[in-house]
């Protein structure tokens, strides 16, 4: 499976597999129906709707891993054949799933905590207490350490597994999106002022926590993504629609593009195009970073949410 994006529909609990080699063909299934053909697989679900937000690949071994918010759990389901291997019960509201070093970590927004899941055997073996509203979570593969944006809780930790401690970076506004690369994390905020309309975007040094730059925009941004090797930052809004581009040399906005509806996910496919999916639109875009120009909006499931790239 290859060129592939498959996408977790939370508002009607299935998954979408666009074939980017084959004209886009569009593939949609239920989870329900994964569900009804799944045999001799122990599943415990203890309500409906499921609500798949997040969704993790190990290309490897050709398996997709869900996070599923609604009825927290997680799924495992091989990608080729289409069928559920297991599902786990994880902590309140999971909401971001990353594999990293043999083992799959869920952020539950909920619960305040990361459930620690070792991939081979599908066990839950750990929990970690961390901030209020944890909101997004990234893996620095250089330190072994994972970073959790505390929504409601003005900070970034940071929890070193090689060593088994954790730090706190305390900040004025709340994270809600982070960015790691080489020696520089990139943190999304919303201001603490009730009615501000603006977002903030601060970069950090690693090796010493220290802010570098503090820049805020205009518009209320909800995911950021940054391009490799660029100083080039993309961000979406779910309140106004649009998606903006901003250079961090010239520190602001160099383009604001109307999307429609409420633009979410972003994932960048490594050339031209960034995949956007639309919450209320019900729709990939497909986006050409060089000409700021839409290319393709694709109809998918209710409420698309996390997405990956199978190429």
């Amino acid at each position: 499976m290859e060129w592939k994006v498959v996408i977790a529909n939370t508002g009607e609990d299935s998954i979408t597999i666009i074939d980017f080699k084959n004209d886009y063909e569009i593939k949609e299934i239920s989870f329900i129906s994964l569900l009804d053909k799944a045999k001799g697989v122990d599943i415990c679900l203890d309500k409906q709707p499921i609500g798949p937000w997040d969704i993790a690949l190990d290309k490897e071994k050709n398996k997709i891993y869900l996070a599923n918010a609604y009825n927290n759990s997680i799924s495992k389901i091989d990608i080729n054949k289409m069928n559920i291997e297991s599902i786990l019960a994880v902590g309140k509201f999971p909401s971001t799933i990353k594999i990293y070093d043999g083992f799959i970590f869920v952020l539950n927004e909920d619960s305040n905590s990361i459930s620690i899941v070792d991939k081979k055997s599908f066990n839950l073996i750990g929990n970690i207490s961390v901030g209020d509203k944890p909101e997004d979570m990234e893996m620095y593969n250089f330190s072994k350490k994972i970073f959790i944006a505390n929504g409601n809780g003005h900070s970034v930790d940071i929890i070193d597994l090689e060593n088994n401690k954790k730090e706190k970076l305390i900040l004025s506004n709340n994270p809600i999106r982070l960015c790691l690369e080489k020696e520089y994390m990139y943190i999304l905020s919303h201001s603490n002022e009730s009615f501000s309309e603006h977002s903030n975007i601060s970069i950090v040094r690693l090796d010493n926590l220290s802010i570098v730059k503090s820049l805020d925009i205009e518009g209320v941004c909800n995911n950021m993504l940054k391009l490799r090797e660029k100083d080039i930052l993309f961000l979406t809004s779910l309140q106004d629609g649009h998606l903006y581009k901003v250079d961090l040399k010239a520190n602001k906005i160099i383009k604001k593009i109307y999307l429609e509806g409420m633009p979410n996910k972003i994932f960048w496919d490594g050339n031209k195009s960034l995949l956007i999916t639309n919450t209320s639109k019900n729709t990939l875009t497909i986006f050409n970073i060089f000409n700021n120009k839409v290319i393709k909006n694709i109809k998918v499931g209710s409420e698309p949410n996390g997405l990956i790239l199978i190429k």
